[in-house]
């Protein structure tokens, strides 16, 4: 889904559509409320939003599988996999193809953690299989899954767009919300990726832990050859940037500032070009850049070395929060 700017103030339009907005705050609440679901044989945490559009889940849900590995668990992921059919038993990425076939974010995950990840919308049912076909596995993390209430969940951690916060503050249609603000008060933590934590409301997030995250680029790799440079890198270049993500503006951000000189080229979310556009492209003569994300589903498009090549990046994620949420595992365990 688009993000349209009046999201980010409230006109005119944004108040014509406020009796929609409240109906679907309502609905939320309600829900959110009334949730009563079976729990699994592991804890789980959900990483999840309450804003429409992208935040940058997917490298904190791979950095966090990385943290729980080293300190001695046994991570698993579920995810819905947007933009896919995937038929009506979960799809176990160690038997897929591609990202075509389970998504783009559930692929990039394996690919980045080496971890089992299980796909399907009914996250719950993808929780089973995935307990059912890893025993070893004594941790889920849920890429997405916030408002997915059938799923039960131990922590919840809500990321937030730095640089768009809560938008104008209001519930779709006249908003960015899924869900009120005041949902960020019952949660385990917020990270607000890329921005001030003063950004969020005060009151919204009172009851609650804020920590800031940013993501940043580590090195740039060659689609080609697999050629790794530094960060740096792009550094006074040309070139142009592709991003079908949620926040495109954000990526071509950070490639700014390491120093690129950029044209950016934006798709939708989830959204792959077509060869011809790849090839379009390519023709510029201008080295393309994009993102890993983008990577899993670059279409077979002839290019030289030097011609398509990746950011990678990655997120520190804070101490004290990786700390807090590791003693909440080990108490549950001790149940």
């Amino acid at each position: 889904m688009r993000y349209p700017s009046f999201w980010q103030r409230r006109g005119p339009l944004a108040w014509l559509l406020w009796p929609f907005s409240r109906l679907v705050c309502l609905e939320a609440s309600r829900r959110r409320r009334r949730a009563r679901p079976a729990s699994l044989a592991c804890p789980l945490i959900v990483v999840g939003n309450i804003t429409v559009g992208g935040t940058g889940k997917t490298p904190i849900v791979i950095a966090l599988v990385e943290a729980l590995r080293r300190a001695g668990w046994q991570p698993g992921v579920v995810s819905r996999g947007v933009g896919v059919k995937v038929g009506i038993e979960p799809l176990d990425l160690a038997e897929a193809q591609g990202a075509a076939v389970c998504g783009d974010e559930p692929w990039l995950i394996r690919q980045r953690t080496g971890a089992a990840v299980v796909v399907h919308p009914r996250r719950r049912q993808a929780a089973k299989q995935l307990l059912a076909r890893y025993p070893e596995v004594d941790v889920i993390v849920s890429d997405d899954g916030l408002q997915h209430h059938r799923l039960a969940r131990d922590i919840e951690w809500v990321v937030v767009d730095g640089r768009r916060g809560l938008g104008n503050g209001l519930c779709l249609p006249a908003g960015p919300l899924r869900e009120p603000a005041t949902t960020l008060a019952e949660v385990n933590a917020v990270l607000v990726n890329g921005g001030p934590v003063e950004s969020l409301p005060a009151q919204a997030v009172a009851a609650t832990r804020v920590y800031r995250s940013d993501f940043r680029l580590t090195s740039v790799f060659d689609l080609f050859d697999g050629q790794e440079s530094p960060a740096g890198y792009l550094a006074g270049r040309e070139v142009l940037a592709l991003a079908g993500i949620g926040n495109p503006e954000r990526f071509f951000a950070m490639l700014e500032a390491d120093g690129a000189r950029l044209e950016g080229v934006s798709l939708d979310d989830h959204a792959a070009p077509t060869r011809a556009h790849a090839e379009e492209l390519l023709g510029d003569g201008r080295p393309v850049i994009i993102t890993e994300k983008d990577a899993v589903k670059w279409p077979v498009a002839p290019s030289r070395p030097g011609q398509v090549l990746v950011a990678r990046g990655g997120i520190d994620l804070p101490p004290d929060l990786v700390e807090s949420t590791l003693n909440r595992l080990s108490a549950l365990a001790r149940r």
